[in-house]
């Protein structure tokens, strides 16, 4: 509530997250505020030891020095403060409203106590205003004290504001040099982005390259501008991947050129064309972090690539029936200032080869031939990477103290947890074990992500693409079937048109990365089973005969699916697992290269031979 008691000078309502629509999220109140502050210890500070400030002569607030100071003044002359208040007119500091006080008012005369700096507006021309009036006028405020002769508000391509500039060279562990966002075969990627001034972006230049993967060949030599469809999206950080939408979609005329350089790759020197558009202003707060998804829509089988840039905070994002996250940047620029390094690389724990953990980022966890364990993850979370003993429950009545996990699968047991004992827990409704990524058969354990795996028809090939999921075993183990959950989009109609599964065994991801023919086991079928499920997708069900040494292996399960009459599959999502699987494409037609990490987990079941 508001009182009358108080200096008489106004309040102020703070809304950080400008909800409301204040001008720079913050606005006056009419009068003082019903407050009381008790003080212990002693008494209340006075406020006439605080300093009188800059603009002391602005008594009513407005940033100006007119008449109403004026006024103000001379309605509390010759009052003093008597320890818990300053007189409003106080502008010498001496706590009373006298002559001195009047002189320096008058010496004051007509200032402006604003602070200005220069402005970008939505034109891209460029005044020197306040940040409230700045972002008034929906413009990009660039910092107290600029001036216009010193930026730029028109975003070049060459000379950015805000950019990830290409170098024509492989980024990431792979060496990346293009991501595949084109809708046309159903991919969309961000990037992350953090302004360090609150202001608006309106304007962006990026760059990319078109390939047909059927070849594969450049097919940008012959200008495929006419088919281009671009779209530019905002999205909230999500953390490790994009959020909610912030803007957009929105399409945008982009004007387009070659560069004059070209991208070297394994099919030969590719065109690199750089592109400029501009849209409606998007509001964005210094130090967040955002990301930025621009997506072309083309006809035929040329496909567009968003280049890749030299490391920034190295992380972006690759959407091909879920976002899953990748280790580069991209080329691209905005007109407002950004932090190198972008929003930060997100770490997790990473168990060595040497039983150690360390926390570090997943590029420098595969660098060190460890295991990821996921983004956020801790050594503390994952005990340091050391066995972990509790109760393993053998059958509905069995159950077995002081086994690891992996031990406890060796038996064909399920894993009570960390800690736990066979007097505490009950066998007779087991949790899922770790070689158990589908759980409860209505899907409940289950993400909502779905990552592609498919064996293309042939002019596709490029494209054939496997979900791979690792799964450890601490002794020789027969394996008695395999199952998985498929799910599709992009014109995919159920399991109907499916001719076929190949399932496979392979010895390292980088096997699957050469050939999704497992190079330790592979088995093609020509029809599944489907056991009961009321989750989303299909469960499949396979009999097999796997014989497996001590050691980890990597498993996928990939449905022979003509994209032309039933569109893509791909793998379910898991809320089971360590956190980590791939994508494995052998020929490169998606652009991350042989593979890609992803922070998910595949919905697959392995099932031992019974001891």
């Amino acid at each position: 509530d508001t009182s009358t008691l108080g200096d008489g000078i106004s309040g102020v309502q703070a809304n950080p997250n400008g909800g409301f629509g204040m001008p720079g999220n913050c606005q006056d109140t009419a009068a003082d505020m019903a407050f009381r502050v008790t003080m212990e210890g002693g008494d209340p500070p006075d406020p006439c030891d605080d300093p009188v400030g800059d603009c002391a002569a602005d008594l009513d607030g407005d940033l100006l020095v007119t008449v109403n100071d004026l006024l103000m003044l001379l309605a509390h002359w010759g009052e003093c403060g008597d320890g818990t208040y300053r007189p409003v007119g106080d502008i010498d500091g001496d706590c009373c409203v006298t002559v001195s006080d009047l002189l320096l008012l008058l010496a004051a005369w007509g200032g402006d106590c604003n602070v200005y700096g220069a402005c970008c507006l939505p034109d891209e021309s460029c005044t020197e205003t306040t940040p409230d009036g700045c972002a008034d006028a929906g413009g990009t405020y660039s910092g107290d004290g600029t001036a216009c002769a010193d930026i730029a508000c028109v975003v070049s391509c060459d000379e950015g504001v805000g950019c990830q500039l290409p170098d024509q060279a492989g980024h990431g562990a792979d060496g990346i040099i293009g991501a595949t966002s084109d809708l046309n075969p159903g991919f969309k990627v961000a990037d992350t982005l953090r302004p360090i001034a609150d202001g608006s972006i309106s304007s962006v230049c990026w760059w990319g390259m078109y390939i047909d993967f059927g070849g594969p060949t450049d097919c940008g030599i012959d200008s495929p501008g006419d088919s281009n469809d671009f779209s530019i999206t905002y999205y909230n950080d999500g953390g490790t991947l994009p959020g909610t939408v912030l803007a957009g979609p929105y399409a945008v005329s982009a004007s387009m050129a070659p560069t004059g350089n070209v991208i070297p790759s394994s099919i030969g020197d590719i065109i690199e064309w750089q592109y400029e558009a501009s849209h409606e202003p998007v509001a964005v707060m210094a130090g967040e972090c955002y990301w930025i998804e621009i997506t072309n829509n083309t006809t035929g089988t040329c496909y567009w690539l968003w280049e890749t840039a030299p490391p920034g905070d190295g992380r972006s994002a690759q959407d091909n029936g879920g976002y899953a996250a990748s280790d580069y940047d991209l080329a691209f620029c905005v007109n407002i200032e950004t932090a190198d390094d972008g929003c930060g690389a997100a770490a997790g724990a990473c168990c060595l080869p040497d039983d150690t953990c360390s926390e570090m980022t997943a590029a420098d966890c595969k660098a060190a031939g460890g295991v990821y364990n996921g983004d956020y993850v801790t050594c503390e979370d994952v005990n340091d990477c050391q066995a972990v003993y509790g109760a393993c429950c053998v059958d509905e009545v069995t159950c077995v103290d002081d086994l690891d996990e992996l031990d406890c699968i060796d038996f064909g047991g399920t894993f009570m947890g960390g800690g736990t004992l066979c007097s505490d827990v009950s066998c007779e409704v087991t949790a899922p074990s770790a070689l158990d990524q589908i759980g409860a058969d209505d899907g409940s354990d289950l993400g909502t992500g779905i990552f592609a795996s498919q064996d293309f028809e042939a002019a596709y090939d490029a494209y054939d693409i496997a979900v791979v999921e690792d799964f450890g075993f601490k002794a020789a183990t027969s394996l008695v079937s395999i199952e998985a959950v498929i799910n599709g989009w992009n014109g995919y109609v159920g399991p109907d048109p499916i001719t076929g599964y190949t399932v496979s065994v392979y010895s390292t991801i980088d096997a699957a990365g050469g050939d999704l023919n497992g190079d330790v086991f592979v088995q093609d079928f020509t029809s599944a089973t489907f056991p009961t499920w009321t989750g989303p997708g299909t469960l499949v069900f396979f009999d097999v005969d796997v014989s497996l040494a001590e050691g980890t292996y990597y498993f996928a399960v990939i449905p022979w699916n003509e994209f032309g009459v039933n569109g893509q599959t791909g793998i379910q999502g898991s809320n089971l697992g360590d956190g980590t699987m791939w994508q494995a494409n052998p020929n490169g037609g998606f652009g991350f290269g042989p593979y890609q990490e992803a922070s998910d987990n595949a919905a697959y079941r392995l099932s031992p031979a019974t001891p």
